[in-house]
């Protein structure tokens, strides 16, 4: 009984923290959108959109099909806000549609805790019910993290897990004369700025800002890989990282191999491209908790991206000479960072 009624107040609080995500993008949508209609009835029906993920036993072409269903996903949302919100701007739109996954994240998070609490209620089952308490407090600190990402997101602020956006924009400013330098989009919400540091080609990729987008880095980086038919040195990619509890916020690590978070769909493109080109791809990480990445980016992690800016130089000087082409991307969400 005393277990029941534990978790009895988590769904209540969960229940409460997933209507006011529900609320604080109604009302993100009136100021920013000037709908005609209401979009309350609209925003309720897609509080419980799913993904149904494509088959896995036979793993053929998996990622292909999965990232077919991605996109029309994202198609399907775009459309969605565009409805919405006629009114906003582009970067106001991806920053409406952040702030509706942050709440419809909260929503599934109340949904599978009741339905365990239920279930576990009504067959008496004793072990799902201390299973569904133990881990409460690894779940509220989901939740907390998802609630705190609303204010982020409803007001356009960057959070941690923009660190590898912020890297790549220190490094355009300081390889092309504070910023003076000419930025195309070469993948969907990917955009690209050609710099030149110490006599190396430098293409600086990372999403399009100041809108919450993550973008396809994954593509672009093949799409680079490919126009210079493999002439590509090295790929060096910046992303915010999970810290192990108990090393500080802002910690830089290096390794190897692609640091791209998300369903693996852009990760595979770059694995697959780099392996068949033999091209090297070092990984620069900052690390942080889930609550840093989801919430208004700390002291700690702007300072981590300064080091990390430094890192990748020492990168391309010692592992790079005169003449070659270096890829450095910066992988997250570019929410306020323009």
């Amino acid at each position: 009984m005393q277990y029941l009624s534990q978790i009895r107040e988590v769904i209540s609080q969960l229940e409460k923290w997933s209507d006011e995500g529900k609320n604080v993008t109604i009302k993100m949508i009136r100021e920013l959108g000037k709908p005609e209609k209401d979009p309350t009835p609209l925003v309720e029906d897609y509080m419980e959109f799913v993904l149904i993920e494509p088959v896995e036993r036979d793993p053929s072409g998996v990622f292909k099909r999965l990232e077919h269903l991605l996109d029309v996903r994202k198609s399907r949302f775009d459309d969605l806000v565009a409805r919405l919100a006629p009114a906003a701007d582009r970067d106001q739109r991806a920053n409406i549609a952040m702030t509706f996954e942050a709440a419809m994240a909260l929503r599934q998070l109340f949904l599978v805790v009741r339905h365990f609490y239920y279930l576990g209620k009504e067959t008496n089952n004793y072990a799902m019910i201390v299973s569904i308490q133990v881990a409460l407090s690894l779940i509220m600190k989901y939740a907390n993290a998802y609630y705190k990402a609303l204010k982020a997101f409803s007001e356009g602020q960057p959070i941690g897990d923009g660190v590898g956006a912020l890297v790549a924009s220190i490094l355009r400013s300081e390889f092309s004369n504070n910023g003076d330098a000419e930025t195309s989009e070469i993948a969907e919400d990917v955009s690209l700025t050609p710099t030149v540091f110490e006599d190396r080609n430098v293409m600086i990729v990372r999403a399009t800002g100041p809108g919450a987008r993550v973008g396809k880095p994954g593509e672009a980086i093949v799409n680079l890989i490919k126009e210079s038919d493999g002439n590509v040195a090295r790929v060096i990619m910046i992303d915010a990282g999970l810290k192990f509890e108990g090393e500080k916020t802002g910690k830089i690590v290096e390794g190897v191999g692609a640091a791209i978070g998300g369903p693996g769909v852009e990760k595979f493109k770059i694995e697959q491209e780099v392996t068949n080109r033999r091209v090297p791809v070092d990984a620069v990480i900052i690390k942080m908790s889930i609550e840093d990445a989801l919430t208004p980016m700390r002291k700690e992690i702007f300072d981590g991206a300064r080091k990390a800016a430094e890192r990748v130089k020492n990168i391309i000087r010692e592992r790079t000479k005169a003449g070659d082409t270096v890829i450095v991307a910066g992988i997250g969400n570019c929410i306020g960072i323009g």
